[in-house]
């Protein structure tokens, strides 16, 4: 056995079952790919490794009913780390769930990343890709994920506009200073109506943190439609949110 293909193995063994990898996590050169990839097919051929699509493989968990798929994790982690480095995190319905914001599940992973890619389906795993409103950074995400529940909150199912404000009020009570601090630099990346709202939202319930540049930034002319109750949000006309 080559010495390429030795290494391939090897390094294929150390993997947990289940686990997804591509040729960066196998850490070999670039001067190696044409000899990797031959080893690979022939892990494939062997029943060591499955192909998930170009590139991308996983080792298979096996149990006496047969071949287990990959986590639903693993496949996120597909698509949101490449060398130790976020390019992404799932946001969407499975996130609003997991929030409280709403009972209803989905069969979709939502990705956020800079640039998206086509929608794909891998091993029974249906992907869509969104472009993320800004620059991803680990302790940033439970944030995002935060943020994109303003942006979407008039379409979030199972779930009313004030309901949803409700509950984010409770997450974001839940935040350090640090964290609710960040989140009017971070929604400055977002559109007018998520700015809006995320201002007013703080302005009401939470003192202390500045939105005097949220509001300053705003077309004074524009106005926001977003179905949120004057008893949720009492100052929502100084906003324009209708």
């Amino acid at each position: 056995m080559s010495t390429i293909a030795q290494l391939v193995r090897d390094r294929i063994d150390k993997l947990d079952p289940g686990a997804v990898f591509d040729y960066d996590t196998l850490k070999l050169s670039a001067s190696e790919v044409g000899s990797v990839a031959q080893s690979l097919s022939r892990l494939r051929s062997e029943g060591v490794i499955e192909r998930l699509e170009k590139g991308k493989y996983y080792k298979p968990k096996k149990s006496a009913y047969g071949r287990i798929r990959p986590s639903e994790n693993e496949i996120i982690q597909l698509f949101t780390r490449k060398n130790n480095k976020w390019i992404g995190y799932l946001t969407g319905l499975l996130v609003y769930n997991k929030l409280g914001l709403t009972t209803q599940v989905s069969n979709t992973l939502v990705i956020a990343t800079p640039n998206p890619k086509e929608p794909k389906e891998l091993d029974g795993y249906k992907i869509r890709f969104v472009k993320s409103n800004a620059d991803i950074r680990e302790q940033d995400i439970p944030l995002l994920q935060l943020l994109d529940a303003f942006q979407d909150i008039s379409s979030i199912p199972d779930s009313s506009p004030d309901e949803s404000l409700k509950v984010l009020r409770r997450k974001i009570n839940a935040l350090n200073d640090a964290e609710k601090k960040r989140l009017p630099r971070l929604v400055k990346d977002y559109r007018p109506r998520t700015r809006a709202l995320l201002g007013a939202f703080l302005e009401c319930f939470f003192d202390g943190i500045a939105t005097t540049d949220l509001k300053k930034n705003l077309n004074k002319l524009s106005t926001f439609e977003l179905g949120v109750s004057e008893k949720a949000l009492p100052n929502k006309s100084s906003w324009n949110i209708k």
